[in-house]
This record gives C-alpha cells, sequence and structure tokens, in this order.
C-alpha cells in the first residue's frame, strides 16, 4: 500500500430487497495500490456491495462512499467507470463477435466529426504492459482463451482510466497456469497504484495475492485483518460464526456385531 490516506471508503452501507437485509451498516476503506478481499459465504452480501461500488445497485439511505475524498453516488456502471471503478465479472461481460480492440474500447470510443479513430497503438501498449505484446488487437473475443478474455477485460479497465478494480470470483474459470498469469498481472497493477477489490471462495488465494481481508456474515461485516498474518482457519470461522471443530465435531460411537 502506498500510504495512509483511502482511495476509497464507505461507511453505513445498507441494502434491502422487500423483507431480506442484504447489508447492514458495512464499512470499507481501501487504499492505493492494494488488494482487499472480499469473502464470505454464499449469500453473505459480497456481490451486493461489490455492485453498490460500481454502480449497478442503488444503495439504501444513510450510507456514504468517497473516492479520491469526494462524495461518489453512481447511478449506473458506467458512471462508475468513467469515475474511475470498473467491476469484472464472474461472466465475463464481452462482446465475442467484436475484436479485442472494438471490445475495449466499447462505450469509450474516441471519434472526430462522426468518425470513430483507431486506438490500437494505446491498446497495443496496455496489453504489453500486462505481457501480452504478441496478441493483436485485430483477434475476435471469441478465438481467445478464458483466461486471455480476463486481460481483455482488464485492459478494457485500464483503457478507461480505472483506479478501483472490482474482480468477481476472477479464478474460478481459469487453469491453474492462467490464474498465476492473472496474480502477476495482479502485482503489476498494484505496482501501478492500481487497487483491487478481489471477491473469493478460495482463501489459499486470498492469502497468497491479497494484502487485506474483509468478512462479511449475513450482510453485516464481521472483521478486517491483514491476509498474510490470519490462519486460513481462523477466517473460515470468522465466515461461518463458529469454530472448524463444530462444522465437524467428533461423536462417539461403538461397532456393533455383524449384520451380515
Amino acid at each position: 500500500m502506498n500510504n495512509n490516506t483511502p482511495i476509497f471508503s464507505l461507511q453505513g452501507i445498507s441494502k434491502t430487497f422487500g423483507p431480506v437485509k442484504a447489508l447492514q451498516e458495512v464499512k470499507l476503506e481501501l487504499y492505493p495500490g492494494e488488494v482487499h478481499a472480499i469473502i464470505g459465504e454464499n449469500g453473505a452480501g459480497k456481490s451486493t456491495l461489490m455492485k453498490i461500488v460500481s454502480g449497478a445497485y442503488k444503495p439504501d439511505t444513510g450510507g456514504e462512499m468517497f473516492l479520491n475524498g469526494e462524495p461518489y453516488h453512481p447511478v449506473n456502471p458506467a458512471e462508475g467507470r468513467g469515475a474511475g471503478i470498473a467491476m469484472i465479472y464472474q461472466e465475463l461481460n464481452l462482446a465475442l463477435h467484436l475484436s479485442i480492440e472494438e471490445n475495449i474500447m466499447l462505450g469509450i470510443e474516441q471519434s472526430t466529426w462522426g468518425w470513430n479513430l483507431s486506438q490500437s497503438k494505446r491498446i497495443k501498449e496496455i496489453l504489453t504492459w500486462l505481457g501480452y505484446k504478441d496478441l493483436s488487437t485485430d483477434t475476435k473475443v471469441s478465438d481467445l482463451s478464458i483466461g486471455q478474455r480476463q486481460v481483455v477485460e482488464i485492459a478494457r479497465a485500464l483503457a478507461s482510466n480505472a483506479k478501483v478494480i472490482i474482480m468477481d470470483e476472477p479464478t474460478s474459470s481459469l487453469t491453474g497456469e492462467d490464474s498465476k498469469t492473472l496474480f502477476k498481472v495482479i502485482v503489476q497493477l498494484k505496482e501501478k497504484g492500481i487497487s483491487i477489490l478481489y471477491i473469493s471462495h478460495f482463501l489459499e488465494e486470498v492469502k497468497e495475492i491479497a494484502d487485506r481481508f474483509t468478512v462479511l456474515r449475513d450482510g453485516e461485516l464481521v472483521t478486517t485483518g491483514m491476509a498474510s498474518v490470519v490462519p486460513i482457519q481462523e477466517m473460515i470461522e470468522h465466515m461461518v460464526g463458529r469454530s472448524v471443530e463444530e462444522l465437524y465435531p467428533q461423536i462417539p460411537h461403538e461397532i456393533g456385531g455383524k449384520v451380515l
């Protein structure tokens, strides 16, 4: 982390869907160049919180969000991306029939007198920086591997000058080798001062790639800690609300006589 001033923060964020309280008074701080993992069981509120951060959902009244010290209230994901926060969903949001360049520039095209200007040089620089200099910008996304498609999503975020990138279960569809490549890219993003909000249920990779972690349970913040210090067993206990021994209790039993 580069300094002690958060690039993004939220406090008192709540969200209800009818009678269901998806989030209750959640707070969070994210620092420049930090990977902050958001963990919890299914239904804990992780994706709901990230959709609020990205602008896909509007929070209930009363909470506050700040980006670069200024109030942040996006009305939709496009406005959130324009402000500097981009979300990469678990199901990648790419147009398979379009090229890499067309996907990266989709929605942020530059034009003069109605003619779209090619951004191939800029995109090539981004792909080279990400370690994919041999990837042609004219290649159709349908011809790419899942790992390469994810790089296109990251390049798209960088092309829109994102300072915060949200990754929702980014390794769930990747091979082990592609996951290692993604982690190298994340390290490069950190060095550039770009912050990552990282949702994952793979706690081993949280320990490997995250600086800090926050646990959500039933829509509430349980704890925040340093990923390198807190053991996985303790993370699990925070997630489920009881000790691991209680999850798998030793039940005394005796073996009876032969039946067959």
